[in-house]
Protein backbone atom coordinates (compact mmCIF):
# COMPACT_ATOMS: atom_id res chain seq x y z
CA UNK A 1 0.00 0.00 0.00
CA UNK A 2 1.52 3.64 -0.90
CA UNK A 3 2.69 5.43 2.26
CA UNK A 4 0.98 8.55 3.51
CA UNK A 5 3.58 10.91 2.19
CA UNK A 6 3.46 9.53 -0.80
CA UNK A 7 -0.70 9.90 -1.60
CA UNK A 8 -0.23 13.51 0.17
CA UNK A 9 2.99 14.51 -2.82
CA UNK A 10 0.28 12.43 -5.47
CA UNK A 11 -2.43 14.93 -4.71
CA UNK A 12 0.06 18.10 -4.55
CA UNK A 13 0.90 17.58 -8.01
CA UNK A 14 -2.59 16.74 -9.40
CA UNK A 15 -3.08 20.33 -7.82
CA UNK A 16 0.00 22.21 -8.77
CA UNK A 17 1.10 20.54 -11.85
CA UNK A 18 -0.75 22.04 -15.33
CA UNK A 19 -1.92 19.52 -17.59
CA UNK A 20 -1.55 18.88 -21.03
CA UNK A 21 2.27 20.52 -21.22
CA UNK A 22 5.21 19.20 -22.08
CA UNK A 23 7.31 18.14 -19.07
CA UNK A 24 10.63 20.04 -20.85
CA UNK A 25 9.70 23.36 -22.66
CA UNK A 26 5.96 23.95 -21.66
CA UNK A 27 4.56 24.01 -24.83
CA UNK A 28 0.79 22.30 -25.40
CA UNK A 29 0.93 18.55 -25.05
CA UNK A 30 -0.82 15.20 -25.30
CA UNK A 31 2.22 13.12 -23.79
CA UNK A 32 5.06 13.43 -21.23
CA UNK A 33 7.04 14.85 -24.02
CA UNK A 34 6.08 17.16 -26.92
CA UNK A 35 7.05 15.76 -30.89
CA UNK A 36 9.73 18.04 -30.78
CA UNK A 37 11.35 17.18 -27.58
CA UNK A 38 11.17 13.76 -28.22
CA UNK A 39 12.51 14.16 -31.49
CA UNK A 40 15.42 15.86 -30.05
CA UNK A 41 16.12 14.41 -26.69
CA UNK A 42 14.62 10.84 -27.46
CA UNK A 43 16.09 11.04 -31.16
CA UNK A 44 15.76 7.09 -33.05
CA UNK A 45 19.07 7.98 -35.12
CA UNK A 46 21.90 7.42 -33.31
CA UNK A 47 23.96 3.96 -33.69
CA UNK A 48 23.66 2.25 -30.69
CA UNK A 49 25.79 -0.67 -29.90
CA UNK A 50 23.46 -3.42 -29.95
CA UNK A 51 24.67 -5.02 -26.65
CA UNK A 52 24.93 -2.44 -24.44
CA UNK A 53 23.04 0.72 -26.15
CA UNK A 54 26.02 3.18 -25.91
CA UNK A 55 26.12 5.82 -28.54
CA UNK A 56 28.51 4.77 -31.15
CA UNK A 57 30.47 6.57 -34.24
CA UNK A 58 31.75 5.39 -37.40
CA UNK A 59 29.00 2.95 -38.37
CA UNK A 60 30.12 0.14 -35.81
CA UNK A 61 27.61 -2.25 -34.26
CA UNK A 62 29.01 -3.18 -31.06
CA UNK A 63 31.58 -1.68 -28.84
CA UNK A 64 34.76 -2.80 -27.75
CA UNK A 65 34.27 -3.25 -24.34
CA UNK A 66 31.19 -6.16 -25.41
CA UNK A 67 33.11 -7.36 -28.09
CA UNK A 68 35.45 -8.33 -25.18
CA UNK A 69 33.34 -9.34 -22.41
CA UNK A 70 30.08 -9.52 -23.85
CA UNK A 71 26.93 -8.95 -21.02
CA UNK A 72 24.53 -11.72 -20.37
CA UNK A 73 21.99 -10.12 -21.97
CA UNK A 74 21.95 -10.25 -25.99
CA UNK A 75 20.85 -7.12 -26.99
CA UNK A 76 19.83 -3.49 -25.73
CA UNK A 77 17.46 -0.61 -26.39
CA UNK A 78 17.51 2.62 -25.06
CA UNK A 79 15.58 5.91 -26.10
CA UNK A 80 18.41 8.37 -25.36
CA UNK A 81 21.27 9.20 -23.17
CA UNK A 82 20.73 10.27 -19.47
CA UNK A 83 21.60 13.80 -19.52
CA UNK A 84 20.19 17.59 -19.14
CA UNK A 85 17.54 18.13 -19.71
CA UNK A 86 16.18 14.57 -20.39
CA UNK A 87 17.16 13.20 -17.41
CA UNK A 88 14.19 15.25 -15.56
CA UNK A 89 12.12 12.94 -16.42
CA UNK A 90 13.41 10.16 -15.03
CA UNK A 91 13.71 11.78 -11.89
CA UNK A 92 9.90 12.54 -12.20
CA UNK A 93 8.92 9.33 -12.53
CA UNK A 94 11.20 8.20 -9.69
CA UNK A 95 10.95 11.04 -6.83
CA UNK A 96 7.78 13.03 -8.18
CA UNK A 97 5.33 10.53 -7.62
CA UNK A 98 4.32 10.59 -11.49
CA UNK A 99 3.91 6.61 -12.62
CA UNK A 100 2.28 7.78 -15.54
CA UNK A 101 5.24 8.47 -17.19
CA UNK A 102 6.96 4.98 -16.78
CA UNK A 103 3.80 3.48 -18.62
CA UNK A 104 4.45 6.17 -21.51
CA UNK A 105 8.15 5.72 -21.78
CA UNK A 106 7.15 1.76 -21.98
CA UNK A 107 4.96 2.40 -24.68
CA UNK A 108 7.54 4.53 -26.24
CA UNK A 109 10.31 1.80 -26.04
CA UNK A 110 7.85 -0.83 -27.29
CA UNK A 111 7.32 1.38 -30.43
CA UNK A 112 11.05 1.52 -31.05
CA UNK A 113 11.59 -2.17 -30.18
CA UNK A 114 8.63 -3.24 -32.90
CA UNK A 115 10.18 -0.47 -35.37
CA UNK A 116 13.91 -1.90 -34.81
CA UNK A 117 12.20 -5.80 -36.15
CA UNK A 118 13.32 -7.12 -32.87
CA UNK A 119 11.96 -10.33 -32.13
CA UNK A 120 8.87 -10.08 -29.28
CA UNK A 121 9.50 -11.78 -25.89
CA UNK A 122 7.52 -14.37 -24.12
CA UNK A 123 7.50 -12.44 -20.91
CA UNK A 124 8.45 -8.79 -19.81
CA UNK A 125 10.00 -8.37 -16.28
CA UNK A 126 10.98 -5.21 -15.02
CA UNK A 127 13.95 -4.52 -12.24
CA UNK A 128 12.21 -5.25 -8.59
CA UNK A 129 12.99 -2.38 -5.93
CA UNK A 130 13.47 -3.88 -2.30
CA UNK A 131 10.13 -3.58 -0.11
CA UNK A 132 11.46 -0.84 1.87
CA UNK A 133 12.22 1.15 -1.50
CA UNK A 134 8.81 0.18 -2.68
CA UNK A 135 6.38 1.13 0.45
CA UNK A 136 8.51 4.22 0.73
CA UNK A 137 7.85 5.32 -3.26
CA UNK A 138 4.68 3.40 -3.17
CA UNK A 139 5.24 1.99 -6.83
CA UNK A 140 8.22 0.44 -9.00
CA UNK A 141 9.04 2.57 -11.63
CA UNK A 142 10.24 -0.31 -13.78
CA UNK A 143 7.02 -2.04 -13.03
CA UNK A 144 5.39 0.90 -14.71
CA UNK A 145 7.77 0.67 -17.79
CA UNK A 146 7.20 -2.69 -17.91
CA UNK A 147 3.17 -2.74 -17.73
CA UNK A 148 3.55 0.00 -20.61
CA UNK A 149 5.48 -2.15 -22.85
CA UNK A 150 3.47 -5.52 -22.67
CA UNK A 151 -0.07 -3.59 -23.19
CA UNK A 152 1.53 -1.50 -25.96
CA UNK A 153 2.22 -5.20 -27.92
CA UNK A 154 -0.13 -7.27 -26.09
CA UNK A 155 2.49 -9.44 -24.24
CA UNK A 156 2.96 -10.68 -20.66
CA UNK A 157 4.20 -9.30 -18.22
CA UNK A 158 4.69 -10.64 -14.83
CA UNK A 159 6.73 -8.59 -11.49
CA UNK A 160 7.28 -12.14 -9.31
CA UNK A 161 9.64 -13.59 -12.02
CA UNK A 162 12.64 -11.55 -10.58
CA UNK A 163 12.47 -10.74 -6.73
CA UNK A 164 14.70 -8.26 -4.84
CA UNK A 165 16.01 -10.37 -2.02
CA UNK A 166 19.13 -7.90 -0.24
CA UNK A 167 18.93 -4.37 -0.35
CA UNK A 168 21.32 -2.24 -1.02
CA UNK A 169 22.59 1.28 -1.32
CA UNK A 170 21.48 2.91 -4.28
CA UNK A 171 23.84 2.06 -7.17
CA UNK A 172 23.58 6.36 -8.61
CA UNK A 173 25.39 7.29 -4.86
CA UNK A 174 28.13 4.86 -5.27
CA UNK A 175 31.98 5.25 -7.38
CA UNK A 176 31.51 3.12 -10.90
CA UNK A 177 34.22 0.30 -10.01
CA UNK A 178 31.99 -0.67 -6.71
CA UNK A 179 28.35 -1.33 -8.41
CA UNK A 180 28.73 -4.21 -9.19
CA UNK A 181 29.85 -5.65 -5.92
CA UNK A 182 27.05 -3.35 -4.23
CA UNK A 183 24.55 -5.26 -6.45
CA UNK A 184 25.53 -9.24 -5.73
CA UNK A 185 23.49 -11.43 -4.79
CA UNK A 186 20.51 -8.99 -4.55
CA UNK A 187 18.09 -10.99 -6.63
CA UNK A 188 16.54 -14.18 -6.93
CA UNK A 189 14.43 -15.67 -9.47
CA UNK A 190 11.85 -18.06 -7.40
CA UNK A 191 10.55 -20.21 -9.94
CA UNK A 192 12.56 -22.42 -13.20
CA UNK A 193 11.93 -20.60 -16.40
CA UNK A 194 12.05 -23.43 -19.07
CA UNK A 195 13.66 -21.60 -22.03
CA UNK A 196 11.55 -18.28 -21.93
CA UNK A 197 12.81 -15.38 -23.91
CA UNK A 198 12.62 -12.42 -21.86
CA UNK A 199 13.02 -9.02 -22.24
CA UNK A 200 14.43 -6.92 -18.58
CA UNK A 201 13.25 -3.84 -17.98
CA UNK A 202 14.66 -1.05 -16.39
CA UNK A 203 14.47 3.01 -16.18
CA UNK A 204 18.28 3.83 -16.51
CA UNK A 205 21.84 1.68 -17.13
CA UNK A 206 24.90 3.58 -15.98
CA UNK A 207 27.53 0.51 -16.03
CA UNK A 208 25.21 -1.86 -16.62
CA UNK A 209 25.60 -3.81 -12.87
CA UNK A 210 22.15 -4.01 -11.74
CA UNK A 211 21.45 -5.58 -15.68
CA UNK A 212 24.03 -7.77 -15.68
CA UNK A 213 23.20 -9.28 -12.04
CA UNK A 214 19.76 -9.50 -13.00
CA UNK A 215 20.22 -11.45 -15.98
CA UNK A 216 22.55 -13.57 -14.67
CA UNK A 217 20.03 -14.89 -12.22
CA UNK A 218 17.31 -15.28 -14.76
CA UNK A 219 19.44 -17.53 -16.94
CA UNK A 220 20.33 -19.85 -14.25
CA UNK A 221 17.13 -20.66 -13.92
CA UNK A 222 16.40 -21.55 -17.35
CA UNK A 223 15.60 -18.34 -19.40
CA UNK A 224 16.77 -19.48 -22.88
CA UNK A 225 18.08 -15.44 -23.44
CA UNK A 226 17.32 -12.17 -22.09
CA UNK A 227 17.48 -8.70 -23.28
CA UNK A 228 17.31 -4.90 -22.37
CA UNK A 229 15.53 -2.01 -22.40
CA UNK A 230 15.91 0.70 -20.27
CA UNK A 231 14.56 4.55 -20.88
CA UNK A 232 17.91 6.39 -20.96
CA UNK A 233 21.34 4.96 -21.09
CA UNK A 234 24.50 7.46 -19.29
CA UNK A 235 27.08 8.13 -21.45
CA UNK A 236 30.40 7.13 -20.29
CA UNK A 237 32.46 10.04 -18.64
CA UNK A 238 34.22 12.70 -21.64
Amino acid sequence: MPSRPFLLLQRLHAVLRPTGLCGLCALPSTQPLCEPCQAQYLPPEPTRCQRCALELAGGAMVCGTCLKSPPPYIQALALGDYAEPIDRLVQRLKFGGEPAIGRWLGRLLAQRWQQDGRPLPDLVVPVPLSKARLQARGYNQSWEMARGFAGELNLRARSDVLLRVRDAAPQSGLPLAQRARNIRGAFTAPRALEGARLLLIDDVMTTGSTLTEAAAVLLRQGASEVSVAVALRTPPPR
